[in-house]
């Protein structure tokens, strides 16, 4: 029995197929021979059996959603085991891989100060007046001491508006990363973690980013990618980085496979495009809090439909 430590990439393989294994042993026609097979599988390792009572907290939090929404998914007691995976093999991949990211967080996230769900926004006022927005899927720690300013982001997205510190000497205020250090130099501007990169754009002044042996200067108006141990080029900043704080995010010629996938971060489960329709170019503005509606918004205006097969599985098509 393999008892090590699992890594978040181990958990998500295993929450796939404990996913899997949810539709076979729910179909009408399964086997001793199947349910001998997950008893192997479950017994194999501690993701296994984690990932296994998280996708069953999933799919029983799932059968208390309202009928109407329910039913295009599951009615149906005869579904044949290839049905069931189709249908219940879509919600346990989807919904569990959005719903419980926070749960496959590192340690240091599930102990976060400050954490918003998925969809969810915190805005903050911070002892020295700076404000603090936390976008969604975010965790983050706030750390002010007799000499820095400090915000720790573990992961997700944060918009910062510094105020003047009010002790003397000032402190240095600063946001810090798995990837590196920004800091503040009178300003405001966004942090986004994001897998193996940082990613800056500055709204207002100038920010320093610290990563590796390396530093370099950011003005208003320009972003930037890194990593642990190379700065990206500075490249000019999208006219609407940093509108997701007020609850809508503001495109302008944006792919509409760009855009999916920033809608997704807002909403469970699995939002796709295809190809066909990837590369329409969006303007608009559309509402965050209802992800819905703005992707009704997308279907009105451009020569694309929305094909749901569950509410956690929604993908644009071609008209």
């Amino acid at each position: 029995m393999n008892t090590h430590p699992a890594t978040s990439q181990e958990l998500k393989n295993a929450i796939r197929a404990a996913a899997r294994w949810y539709a076979v042993l729910q179909s009408p026609d399964v086997t001793h021979g199947d349910q001998r097979a997950w008893q192997h599988w479950l017994a194999e390792t501690s993701s296994h059996r984690l990932a296994w009572q998280e996708v069953e907290r999933v799919q029983t939090s799932l059968t208390r959603v309202p009928g109407q929404v329910a039913a295009p998914a599951l009615r149906g007691a005869a579904l044949t085991r290839r049905e069931l995976l189709n249908r219940l093999g879509m919600i346990a991949v989807a919904a569990p891989l959005g719903l419980l990211a926070w749960r496959l967080a590192p340690w240091e996230q599930w102990q976060a100060q400050y954490a918003t769900a998925i969809g969810e926004q915190q805005p903050l006022i911070l002892a020295d007046g700076s404000q603090l927005v936390l976008n969604t899927a975010t965790s983050a720690d706030v750390d002010f001491t007799p000499s820095q300013r400090r915000i720790t982001l573990h992961r997700g997205e944060i918009l910062v508006q510094t105020a003047p510190d009010p002790q003397h000497p000032a402190r240095p205020f600063q946001v810090d990363t798995p990837q590196g250090r920004i800091q503040a130099l009178g300003t405001r501007f966004t942090v986004r973690s994001e897998g193996d990169e940082t990613h800056v754009a500055v709204l207002e002044k100038t920010v320093r980013i610290f990563s590796g042996n390396h530093s370099r200067d950011i003005h208003h108006g320009e972003q930037l990618r890194f990593t642990r141990d190379q700065l990206g080029q500075t490249t000019p900043a999208r006219i609407s980085a940093g509108s997701w704080a007020s609850g809508n995010l503001m495109v302008v010629d944006m792919p509409l496979a760009e855009l999916v996938v920033e809608l997704g971060r807002y909403r469970p489960g699995h939002l796709a495009c295809s190809t066909a329709v990837a590369d329409i170019k969006v303007s608009g503005t559309f509402p965050l809090a209802d992800t819905d509606r703005a992707l009704a918004l997308i279907s009105q205006t451009f020569p694309v439909r929305l094909r749901r097969l569950t509410p956690y599985w929604v993908k644009l098509l071609p008209i």
